[in-house]
């Protein structure tokens, strides 16, 4: 193999590496905007989850200043108690609390 043949080589591998990183770009460009993360503010967000069982899960989703605690499974969703008051933030947390010896 002669010296061309390497170039031929190098240059072909640094296009198909520069597609794929455009073609990358591409997808995390079109992925902000369906998910709506376009610098749009977002109204929905996930607060916390929690697996309660191996199928069923618990989660906590605030939209527009309220709490919402949703069960969902791979069949179906059920809304366990809506339109709940976001906690105000408190001075002291759980850890600040001291814990009396015995």
């Amino acid at each position: 193999m002669n010296f061309e043949t390497y170039i031929q080589f190098a240059l072909a591998l640094i296009i198909v590496l520069g597609l794929m990183a455009l073609f990358y770009l591409l997808l995390k460009k079109v992925n902000m905007v369906q998910s709506g993360m376009g610098g749009k503010t977002n109204r929905i967000q996930i607060i916390e989850q929690r697996m309660v069982d191996s199928k069923n899960k618990a989660v906590i989703i605030r939209c527009d200043g309220k709490d919402h605690l949703v069960i969902l499974s791979p069949t179906a969703h059920t809304v366990i108690k809506g339109d709940m008051d976001t906690p105000k933030e408190t001075a002291h947390s759980k850890k600040d609390i001291p814990v009396e010896s015995f």
